[in-house]
């Protein structure tokens, strides 16, 4: 069935708007968020703008909604303070994939998979030398299959009490574009 969905790059206010919805969406119903951080339902953020942002649709409904943003250098993130708080330091230009939710009837088709291997072709076209991620257990244990190393656990977000994020990186001189391509 993965090759069954498409992902699609959406830029439009009016696609930047169902994403964040269908971001509080997917996390409410897995039990992940406290609400009050989101009173309008929706997860917008002014790193969205600068993203670029990918989507499934199935017959017409989001099933999956992931962003992706390159940087010259960790320290020019959006959370460059962050991880230089905590420590964290790659030499080289960085990728951040992150906010990446599937919808639940759909979880476990291979759109994690498919969105981690788009994202790696795009960085690898980027340039990119890292990707860095915070991910949920699930996510972190999918990505170490796909060897993706980890650089230990995120400190603690309000906004998904109880959930342990764990940062995960890719040194991407490890693979190749012809590889990524052919996957």
């Amino acid at each position: 069935m993965k090759n069954e969905f498409v992902l699609e790059e959406v830029d439009s206010p009016e696609w930047l708007e169902k994403i964040a919805r269908f971001r509080v969406e997917v996390w409410s119903h897995n039990g992940m968020i406290d609400l009050s951080y989101f009173p309008e339902n929706k997860c917008l953020e002014e790193v969205d703008k600068i993203a670029t942002h990918r989507v499934a649709n199935w017959r017409g409904q989001l099933i999956a909604a992931t962003r992706y943003t390159y940087y010259r250098d960790l320290e020019s993130t959006h959370h460059g303070d962050y991880y230089k708080k905590q420590g964290i330091r790659l030499a080289g230009s960085v990728v951040i994939p992150e906010h990446t939710v599937v919808h639940p009837d759909f979880v476990g088709r291979g759109l994690g998979k498919a969105i981690t291997l788009a994202h790696r072709r795009q960085a690898l076209e980027d340039g990119a030398r890292y990707t860095i991620s915070e991910n949920t257990k699930v996510n972190a244990d999918l990505m170490r299959k796909m060897g993706v190393k980890s650089l230990g656990l995120a400190p603690p977000d309000p906004r998904f009490p109880g959930i342990e994020f764990e940062w995960m990186y890719s040194e991407l001189a490890l693979y190749s574009k012809e590889d990524e391509g052919s996957k």
